[in-house]
């Protein structure tokens, strides 16, 4: 793993994905839960137990107290609060740059009254005699609540990666790349749902979501990558999986932005020429290749001029009558091809790529064949419904050349 580049703010809210995924693992039953952002950073739910987590990733190099009391305040509310349940484990689980795992000091009922213990405007306040917290409450509080070192950044990323490895068997760029960023994504997409019912999520949910045949690669998964370590993955992750062999039927979408962006070193239109020359090109071919499908996010005079371009160059292109009247049936339709005296490859073919507007295919979708694998160059996602194949989210290309170099290498 190399190194990530994500500022500290940022690396905080990794640390407490990258726990999250780590407690899914770690669940004994697939009813088993988590619910994140729920009490706490990270609540645990099973059948004998409920436990809650603070998870924090401080960049301090040794514990003091100060850097502890507010999460610990905000566990013992929660513990005193007569409308909640106090049936709850409490468990602050945070890193100290110089602090090891296992080394933790012991919250006793005088160090616990010491982190409660500050200075506000030069006047000492103590949390627990403010708000009348006996120190009955404290210990039965005391008794319920752990405190645990957290491991180093990368160290815990590697550890989930590793639990990953050994859950689905596979290698550990398939683990890193393809079940890892599953994994965060599915993590992710729960903590921002709004209501907290919506943030709960069982053991047997989430691995049943950390399927490689989906969505391979997003935006969450990218912003701990630099963009040349990102291509370098995208292009790994497209060979790995065979994504891009010639046989299996490919839908390309482009978004509006990369189509406004500077492309001057690679037009739309030679981008699509080069593109059929790489997986079509008559007489070259295959028998059993498929023609690309491209859908471009653009206006529809964009899209008659550059359909009037490829014309003019003599490349043939089912849309499907798009501009007259759709139809997905004839869209859907393989091309007539005739083969080569050998049988072998393609001499001749009706249609060398299928070509239509973003728009379009939104409005048709669901009568539109689903490709095998649907490569999404676009900010915006497509409907989930049209996912069911292998989806390759890449939002973090900028032009044309960028995109042609992932599908052409």
């Amino acid at each position: 793993m190399t190194t990530r580049s994500a500022d500290a703010t940022i690396k905080g809210y990794y640390y407490q994905f990258d726990t999250s995924i780590l407690k899914l693992l770690e669940l004994r039953a697939d009813v088993d839960s988590i619910t994140i952002e729920g009490i706490e950073d990270i609540d645990i739910n099973t059948a004998t137990d409920a436990t809650t987590i603070q998870c924090k990733y401080l960049s301090k190099p040794r514990f003091i107290n100060s850097a502890v009391r507010e999460p610990i305040t905000l566990m013992l509310n929660h513990f005193v609060n007569p409308s909640t349940p106090n049936n709850y484990n409490y468990v602050l689980y945070a890193h100290f740059e110089n602090e090891t795992p296992g080394s933790e000091p012991t919250i006793d009922l005088t160090r616990l009254k010491e982190i409660l213990t500050y200075t506000e405007n030069k006047v000492e306040k103590q949390h627990h005699t403010d708000n009348g917290i006996t120190d009955t409450k404290l210990n039965a509080f005391i008794r319920q609540f752990k405190f645990v070192f957290g491991k180093e950044f990368n160290t815990q990323q590697q550890e989930v990666i590793q639990k990953l490895k050994i859950k689905f068997n596979c290698t550990d760029f398939e683990a890193d790349t393809l079940y890892y960023n599953n994994a965060l994504r599915i993590v992710i997409d729960k903590a921002i749902k709004r209501n907290t019912i919506q943030r709960v999520i069982t053991k047997a949910e989430f691995i049943s979501g950390i399927d490689c045949s989906k969505k391979l690669f997003n935006e969450w998964f990218i912003k701990l990558r630099s963009k040349k370590e990102y291509l370098k993955l995208a292009a790994q992750g497209l060979k790995s999986t065979r994504a891009l062999d010639p046989i299996r039927s490919k839908m390309i979408v482009v978004g509006k932005e990369i189509l406004t962006a500077d492309n001057s070193e690679l037009p739309i239109e030679s981008f699509i020429e080069n593109l059929v020359s790489k997986y079509y090109k008559l007489n070259s071919a295959l028998r059993n290749a498929k023609p690309l499908a491209i859908i471009l996010d653009c206006d529809s005079a964009t899209l008659i001029s550059i359909k009037r371009v490829l014309i003019n160059n003599e490349l043939s292109f089912n849309d499907g009558h798009e501009g007259i009247c759709f139809s997905s049936q004839h869209f859907n339709k393989e091309p007539v091809i005739n083969t080569t005296s050998n049988a072998a490859k393609i001499l001749k073919s009706s249609y060398s790529v299928k070509l239509i507007s973003k728009t379009c295919l939104i409005a048709n979708i669901t009568t539109i064949q689903q490709p095998s694998v649907l490569l999404n160059f676009s900010k915006e996602d497509l409907p989930s419904t049209f996912t069911s194949g292998q989806y390759f989210d890449f939002k973090y290309c900028e032009n044309l050349k960028e995109i042609f170099k992932l599908l052409a290498p």
